[in-house]
């Protein structure tokens, strides 16, 4: 008799974003995306950028830090090689966009809506995510340490070597995500919503694997 062999995810490769050559802005994103397509090699710092409203735009090249966004809407943007530091990106919203090679650190990303997007080399650490929406999302090579991801939607979506570290994904959405080889073992997964399809051949330890038994319809009796 043939043994299935255990999945194991792709090796997570993230390749940095490449920053050279940047400049300080010396005018806010807002100004340069109501006169340019592309926004390329500026380093953005310590202001507010207010009331974006674009479709199919591209910033290239470029480092935001300690940056409030407030109500700001970026359709189907392309971002490549950008990094956010300390950032406030609550609640803007980036859906069907492009993300190559972007960095997320130490940023705040309450409610950020991101759906129906491709993500490819994303890094997001020490960040608060809590309700980001990556539904209907195709994510590729990404790696999530030490997030607030509680209560995130992450259903519906394809997902390619892809690795959680130390990160809060309670409460979250992932139902028809296939889960298959993703390690959660180090991660708190309590309360998470999937089908019992799409959780078969992930990675978990004991206790989240006891919590997991009500998808089975089991009752544990000591």
């Amino acid at each position: 008799m043939k043994t299935g062999k255990t999945f194991i995810m792709p090796p997570v490769r993230i390749t940095p974003p490449t920053l050279e050559g940047q400049t300080e802005s010396p005018k806010s994103l807002k100004e340069w995306l109501e006169t340019e397509e592309t926004v390329r090699g500026f380093h953005f710092s310590e202001h507010t950028e207010e009331s974006i409203n674009c479709h199919y735009k591209s910033i290239t090249n470029c480092t935001f830090s300690h940056i409030q966004f407030s109500d700001c809407k970026l359709k189907s943007t392309h971002f490549t090689d950008v990094r956010f530091e300390n950032c406030d990106l609550s609640n803007i919203s980036l859906a069907e966009s492009a993300l190559f090679r972007v960095e997320f650190v130490s940023c705040k990303l309450l409610g950020t809506n991101l759906p129906e997007t491709v993500l490819n080399h994303i890094c997001m650490t020490d960040c608060n995510a809590q309700y980001l929406n990556l539904s209907m999302s195709k994510i590729n090579q990404a790696h999530f340490s030490t997030c607030n991801l509680r209560n995130s939607d992450i259903n519906d979506c394809r997902l390619t070597s892809i690795a959680f570290e130390h990160c809060e994904l309670v409460e979250s959405e992932f139902s028809h995500t296939s889960l298959k080889g993703i390690d959660f073992s180090n991660s708190h997964i309590e309360g998470i919503r999937v089908n019992l399809p799409d959780i078969r051949g992930a990675i978990v330890n004991t206790m989240q694997a006891i919590d997991l038994t009500s998808l089975l319809g089991l009752t544990i009796k000591d």
